[in-house]
């Protein structure tokens, strides 16, 4: 049982890292994206001239992801009853992220029977705020009429799973490890230490929370969730870079024009590059259809 355990766990932390460093290199070596992809409304681009205005400074852009992370302004604007329920859930996110980190870091550093208190206290709010705004994400997506269009049935039952792995860490540090923080700390820093004794005789509840957190350890690169390393990726969200000759765009533009057109429709030909279907009008093909 122990040896299963230590192969689930450790190797859906090894396949997350993997794969996440996978994604993030394919992200990064896709070819330009299309501007109107991105762009419909308030873009710098449909300025005239906006070569010439001043570019995004890195002030403005740290500003920018500080607003966005920790108010979630774009929510509140657009949907304000969902945002009272998305607020305290990524609040309660980031705390138990910090948490952990947290934890790990005082295992390592400090005597386990001198864990704080307020350790506790750090943890249990966290699971709270995420709890309370978890629930009402998932009655707000399932009732509003506006929401539920954009989720399949596996969504909610993704998000059950994520509740039920919650409340199942809530019960194993209050019931399970008696409210202790340095049980708690313990215990962690025995695993830490790859104390096997521990490792391969697992507590009941420690086992069980491995088994629900590893397969969201392999699901996270696949998600929707790795939008958080990507949502403020330079070159997507503030590329106001002009295309000059000579630069770097010009030469992926380039390199993307001399691909072959693999489809073809009544205004665009098949058996082109792309530069030779940019150069010229597509062929009028309304007579040849008359015939």
């Amino acid at each position: 049982m122990g040896v299963v355990l230590l192969v689930i766990f450790y190797g859906s932390i090894l396949f997350c890292v993997i794969a996440s460093i996978m994604r993030v290199a394919k992200y990064a070596n896709a070819p330009l994206h299309l501007r109107w992809e991105f762009y419909r409304g308030s873009s710098v681009y449909e300025l005239s001239e906006w070569w010439t205005k001043a570019h995004v400074g890195f002030k403005d852009k740290l500003k920018s992801i500080v607003k966005d992370i920790f108010s979630l302004r774009e929510y509140y604007q657009r949907n304000r009853g969902f945002w009272y329920f998305l607020y305290p859930f990524h609040i309660g996110l980031y705390l138990l992220v910090l948490w952990h980190v947290w934890l790990f870091v005082s295992a390592l550093t400090m005597d386990a029977e001198a864990a704080p208190f307020w350790g506790l206290v750090w943890g249990h709010i966290s699971v709270a705020l995420v709890l309370i705004g978890g629930v009402g994400i998932l009655v707000k997506r399932a009732t509003d009429e506006n929401l539920k269009v954009y989720y399949s049935p596996i969504h909610y039952l993704k998000w059950v799973f994520l509740l039920v792995t919650l409340v199942g860490g809530f019960y194993a540090v209050q019931f399970y490890y008696g409210a202790s923080m340095p049980a708690v700390m313990g215990y962690v820093k025995g695993q830490l230490a790859f104390e096997w004794e521990h490792k391969l005789q697992p507590p009941l509840f420690s086992a069980l929370h491995v088994v629900f957190v590893a397969p969201w350890l392999i699901y996270i690169p696949f998600s929707h969730m790795m939008q958080l390393f990507f949502r403020y990726y330079h070159e997507l969200r503030w590329d106001h870079v002009p295309n000059r000759r000579g630069s770097n765009i010009e030469r992926k533009v380039k390199e993307l024009l001399n691909q072959p057109v693999s489809w073809s429709a009544p205004h665009i030909q098949s058996g082109k590059k792309w530069s030779e279907v940019a150069k010229g009008m597509p062929e009028d093909t309304t007579e040849k259809r008359d015939e």
